[in-house]
């Protein structure tokens, strides 16, 4: 990401949060950290570059954590959504074992398998958007 992308973002997030709650606010800055590492895994295939992967790979890994917890779902959940918590923690599985395919197939550079586990973490991710966002 540029730094001139990375400013934009900045600013957009900026603005677009200041009236947010405070767990809003966190769950934006999660799903920015999501984004970057997802961007980074495809610039790592789209560049010949297994470190660019697994840099990936581990920042979505560290920020889907939070997803894990029943609690924080619930409390980073809109109002009119909570009744979704439970798509949203089978979702953050899905990317938990999407992920750890991915490190597996990476580590016997099976590079097809790898991109095919890089896209069942963004069917993951769409599918609960499209519920959860009501896409």
């Amino acid at each position: 990401m540029t730094k001139f992308t990375k400013i934009i973002l900045a600013s957009l997030l900026s603005i677009s949060l200041a009236h947010a709650t405070e767990n809003e606010k966190v769950n934006a800055v999660i799903m920015l950290n999501m984004e970057s590492g997802l961007a980074s895994i495809q610039k790592g295939f789209l560049y010949n570059s297994i470190d660019l992967i697994k840099e990936g790979v581990n920042k979505v890994q560290q920020e889907n954590i939070t997803y894990h917890d029943r609690k924080v779902i619930k409390s980073i959940l809109p109002e009119n959504r909570k009744q979704m918590e439970n798509l949203a923690l089978i979702t953050s599985r899905r990317i938990e074992n999407a992920t750890e395919e991915m490190k597996s197939y990476l580590a016997f550079h099976q590079m097809k398998k790898a991109h095919n586990a890089f896209l069942d973490i963004v069917n993951a991710c769409t599918d609960c958007h499209t519920l959860i966002r009501g896409w």
